[in-house]
């Protein structure tokens, strides 16, 4: 009988232990075919339930892949930085903090709307730069900050727009020239210079305008913009 008993418990076998691998393995797995749910599930668990494992840093990092994929980006810097704080020496920090720039990066709004996260992507890259200069990645987060200050120099030249044609001049003024001053290095400079022009000229100083325009005309790389200015340079030309 106790041979039977025995013989009972070992056809049912013994439960599987399922370790850290496993979990990761798993995780991965599910990744890789875009199952993100079920990759979060077996990433956790392995972050959750063996803190001490070898994998649990690249757990990490792919858990917050796993919801940079779904488009979850909230949580994806959350676990990015989870990453960066708990284990500052993986080699997945670097990543971790250029991805999480690229997670703002993909929030980016409208330029007439607020660019709270283009701001916050603008400043991910700045630091991630700062943090790991030799990191390959560099030379897109450099490409990237120059894609949001010129994002953010359109949201001040939008501004600058509508309160001049709301007849806001001295408003306009004012926004034209912080565009000038905080992004001289992007496109929005010659635009906000131009506007100025006009400002210029609608108040009766033709050689300031002039000046103004001058400088977008000797710059400027835009045909059209250069041909409008071109023609009001004429006008003023003509007694």
């Amino acid at each position: 009988m106790l041979c039977l008993l025995f013989a009972g418990c070992a056809a049912r076998g013994v439960p599987e232990v399922r370790g850290p691998q496993h979990f990761y393995d798993k995780g991965t797995e599910a990744l890789g075919k875009g199952r993100y749910l079920e990759a979060i599930e077996n990433f956790q668990r392995l972050v959750s339930n063996f803190p001490g494992s070898a994998l649990v840093a690249d757990g990490q990092y792919q858990l917050a892949q796993s919801y940079f994929g779904m488009e979850d980006y909230v949580n994806s810097v959350f676990e990015y930085q989870r990453l960066i704080d708990t284990y500052p020496s993986s080699e997945w920090a670097s990543e971790a903090a250029f991805q999480i720039g690229e997670a703002f990066f993909e929030q980016r709004r409208r330029p007439e709307l607020d660019q709270t996260e283009t701001f916050e992507a603008l400043t991910a890259f700045r630091r991630f730069i700062e943090d790991y200069p030799t990191s390959p990645k560099v030379e897109i987060a450099h490409e990237r900050i120059t894609t949001c200050r010129e994002r953010l120099a359109r949201k001040e030249y939008l501004g600058a727009q509508l309160y001049h044609r709301q007849g806001h001049f001295e408003a306009a003024r004012m926004s034209y020239d912080q565009l000038l001053l905080s992004f001289p290095d992007t496109e929005w400079y010659l635009h906000g210079l131009t506007q100025l022009g006009v400002l210029e000229r609608n108040e009766g100083n033709d050689e300031t305008a002039r000046q103004h325009w001058q400088q977008v005309i000797d710059s400027t790389q835009d045909a059209k913009l250069r041909e409008q200015v071109q023609l009001w340079l004429t006008e003023l030309a003509t007694p």
